[in-house]
């Protein structure tokens, strides 16, 4: 039995599209490196977020207040 035969049986109201959708997501969660056609999401999600609390701690400076 697939994966895919294995979670239609444990979610019968599922379709097949949303079973490989789910199973797509796995395989991007636990794949080698989490990327896709994309890229790495969390990747940029780290250096958005990295850039934000950048131009935060330099806006507090500027105010005369300490960075936290």
């Amino acid at each position: 039995m697939t994966a895919k035969e294995q979670l239609l049986q444990e979610a019968p109201g599922w379709s097949e599209h949303d079973a490989e959708i789910a199973l797509r997501a796995v395989h991007r969660e636990h794949g080698d490196d989490g990327a896709d056609e994309w890229g790495d999401l969390s990747r940029l999600h780290d250096v958005a977020f990295g850039e934000t609390m950048q131009r935060l701690a330099n806006e507090e400076r500027a105010a005369g207040h300490k960075p936290w």
